[in-house]
């Protein structure tokens, strides 16, 4: 009998030797290794879903318990963020010698065999590294009863692979987990594309198996009643990433959608009318009687083309940070009407990010709810009592712009975020400057 009524959950641990993996990534390929290191969600996500119905049969799902990072602070700390932002447990392992030879083989080492030995009964053990110095471990797991995953890029000795329980494809990871162009709020991959390619790796028919949600009745009702919750209370089209978020906290989603593969599969597959999908953009939910029919991500696409530097800092700031990924312009037109608002009619929460929202809208350039309610909660924990500063005069929008700006920086140093003289400046031109300047 699985631990749950409708499921069984694979418990796993995952440990990632950085140094060994983002070495040999770069060799491959500079970008592959950057999204490797600064957008560990997506990969995770992927790894989440990877080969479970070829390992376990249908009905199951992974649950990543323990997550494991082990990495040189001196030469890689800018990237020791990501890894913390995504729920890893990140062990600095500095050079022990002057051939910068570290100790994350003997730690990691020493935290697998403690896994071993834990209460909690963990089923298998992902290791990403190619170091065959693993191989004798790899040989221990099995003694254990539990499973084995390895991801090793580039070459890799044979008595190491023949070690593991399964060896998760290079190309696989490469294509399904960091080539995809889409945002990380996005929704990364096909889980049921990943199972088609294994099908046909192993030689069996390789079209697709009808698709069943893995969830009672009652479960279905309640997802369908929180999306369409989240649309009556927002005044503009829901992203999906919002969507994700609100099912993921309130109705506990798997990271496999309940057997859908995506988010949007899930969507396709619940009758949410009069509640209504769109693609444009990262997709969205919404109701065709009272919003507009969602436009693609126009804004997004002409930040990443007119300040190519600043969007790259923005998208950093924005994974470690949740500051909204909003371009120059639609920062400045945003505390522009903060500003006129607050002089016009006083300040207060709701009142003040619905009036904005409305004005946002009526502009016909809409901002989420949620993304305005960040503003405004930035700009007060940067300095700017909103609810006393409107009536003594009129508000100053560069008051606004510094102001969030220094939330946002304060934001950064919690993430563990350097922020330096060089992305002091483009934090400026993001946020400070206007967006003639």
């Amino acid at each position: 009998m699985g631990r749950f009524q409708n499921f069984d959950e694979i418990y796993s641990a995952l440990f990632v030797d950085f140094d060994n993996i983002h070495t040999r990534l770069l060799e491959q390929d500079p970008s592959l290794a950057r999204t490797f290191a600064t957008n560990p969600q997506r990969w995770l996500r992927w790894l989440e879903g990877h080969a479970l119905r070829m390992m376990y049969g249908d009905g199951v799902r992974r649950r990543v318990l323990k997550r494991c990072c082990y990495m040189n602070p001196i030469k890689y700390q800018e990237f020791r963020p990501f890894f913390i932002r995504s729920a890893f447990h990140v062990v600095d392992c500095p050079p022990l010698t002057n051939h910068g030879k570290t100790s994350a083989d003997i730690h990691l080492t020493m935290d697998c065999m403690d896994v071993l030995a834990h209460p909690t009964r963990f089923d298998e053990i992902i290791i990403l590294s190619g170091d065959a110095d693993f191989t004798p471990l790899l040989l221990r797991i099995q003694e254990h009863a539990k499973r084995s995953l390895v991801l090793s890029v580039g070459y890799t000795a044979p008595s190491y692979a023949a070690a593991c329980s399964w060896r998760i494809r290079e190309d696989w990871f490469l294509a399904q987990a960091l080539e995809d162009p889409r945002e990380e709020s996005e929704q990364e991959g096909s889980v049921r594309a990943a199972e088609r390619d294994e099908l046909q790796a192993e030689g069996l028919p390789g079209k697709d198996k009808p698709v069943h949600l893995t969830l009672p009745v009652f479960k279905r009702i309640r997802l369908v009643e929180s999306i369409k919750q989240l649309v009556a209370e927002s005044s503009v089209p829901v992203p999906l990433p919002s969507v994700a978020q609100v099912l993921r906290r309130e109705q506990e989603a798997p990271p496999d959608w309940f057997g859908a593969g995506t988010l949007r599969a899930l969507l396709e597959l619940l009758d949410i009318a009069p509640v209504a999908l769109s693609p444009a953009g990262e997709g969205h939910v919404f109701d065709p009687a009272r919003h507009e029919h969602p436009k693609g991500d126009e804004p997004k696409d002409e930040f990443r083309t007119i300040d190519p530097a600043v969007y790259e800092f923005a998208i950093k700031v924005h994974r470690l940070t949740d500051v909204p990924l909003l371009s120059r312009a639609q920062y400045s037109a945003l505390f522009a009407m903060l500003a006129e608002e607050v002089s016009a009619h006083g300040f207060s929460r709701t009142g003040t990010v619905r009036a904005i929202e409305e004005l946002c809208e009526d502009e016909g350039a809409p901002i989420a709810n949620n993304q305005i309610a960040f503003v405004v909660e930035g700009v007060i924990r940067g300095g700017v009592n909103l609810a006393t500063t409107g009536k003594a005069g009129p508000l100053e929008v560069q008051r606004l712009r510094k102001a969030f700006a220094k939330s946002v920086e304060d934001l950064c140093a919690l993430s563990q975020m350097v922020i330096g003289k060089e992305e002091r400046a483009l934090l400026n031109r993001w946020l400070v400057q206007s967006k003639d300047a």
